[in-house]
């Protein structure tokens, strides 16, 4: 088995459930391709790719050390972050683009280099999750409980740029805390007053959802500071909102025909049930 440990999606289902019985504050944070892209372009001064990633999620680019050194601080304090040696190990699905077409070299080759980038980073925190947590959260495997479980009777906040979410998600008890969207500006837009409506409103929601870019893992890091609970969902919102699975994806789970808000895997995506 390898040795980076991956926490199973029903043990962490059981231990979010748990925390929210019993008002323990927990964050799982993702970091994905986008995240050490940011990271390895601050780490080699990559200026190009600063501005682009600048320019994309609304970040100025004097904040860029001010937002990786809060990564850090909430990073160390989360109950987990994901790791891309999921990706290597051969007990789950290889990332790809879109069916069983790789990933570029540029991003495989930086995914590989995850240790050296979170060590750069000064995450230190060894208890991991699986890049495509959010997905595999929504997943109905046989009569296993899912997210979607937890969410019944819990009150919810969403913190997203998609606006439809409460009217996507009506059968449940759902708030929008909106923000911007991508190329959008979020840091001068929306950045402060979001930070404020946390540290005003955690104890109110058992629950928060944030899918809110690079700045959302900061959002994340503050809920559970503040004494909340927050799951990093990325584009699980955008998922709910359209209904578009990502590309990368569509080899191994599909929508359920019983449920649009959950997923089933595939044939091929079966192959790998009993280490998701």
């Amino acid at each position: 088995m390898s040795e980076t440990k991956i926490i199973k999606i029903h043990d962490l289902i059981n231990e979010i459930d748990h925390c929210i019985k019993h008002k323990k504050p927990f964050s799982y944070i993702r970091w994905g391709d986008g995240g050490i892209k940011m990271i390895h372009a601050i780490m080699t001064n990559d200026k190009s790719q600063i501005k682009e990633i600048a320019h994309k999620e609304g970040i100025p680019e004097n904040k860029f050390m001010d937002v990786m050194k809060a990564w850090a601080f909430f990073s160390r304090k989360a109950n987990y972050i994901d790791s891309p040696q999921v990706y290597y190990d051969g007990f789950f699905w290889e990332r790809c683009r879109k069916k069983f077409k790789p990933m570029s070299k540029k991003t495989d080759k930086r995914l590989r280099m995850w240790r050296e980038l979170y060590n750069y980073a000064e995450f230190d925190n060894e208890n991991y999750c699986n890049p495509e947590v959010n997905f595999l959260l929504c997943l109905r495997l046989g009569n296993k409980r899912n997210i979607l479980n937890i969410m019944k009777d819990r009150k919810i906040a969403f913190i997203t740029a998609c606006k439809d979410i409460p009217n996507k998600l009506s059968k449940y008890d759902v708030t929008l805390i909106p923000i911007v969207s991508q190329y959008e500006n979020h840091y001068e837009a929306c950045y402060k007053n979001t930070i404020k409506i946390i540290e005003r409103d955690v104890k109110k929601y058992d629950l928060f959802f944030v899918s809110a870019g690079e700045l959302g893992r900061i959002y994340t890091g503050l809920i559970k500071h503040y004494g909340g609970i927050a799951l990093d969902m990325g584009f699980i919102a955008e998922y709910w909102s359209k209904g578009d699975l990502p590309d990368r994806l569509l080899m191994f789970m599909k929508k359920n025909p019983n449920n649009e808000l959950e997923f089933k895997l595939t044939d091929e995506g079966n192959k790998y049930k009993d280490f998701i």
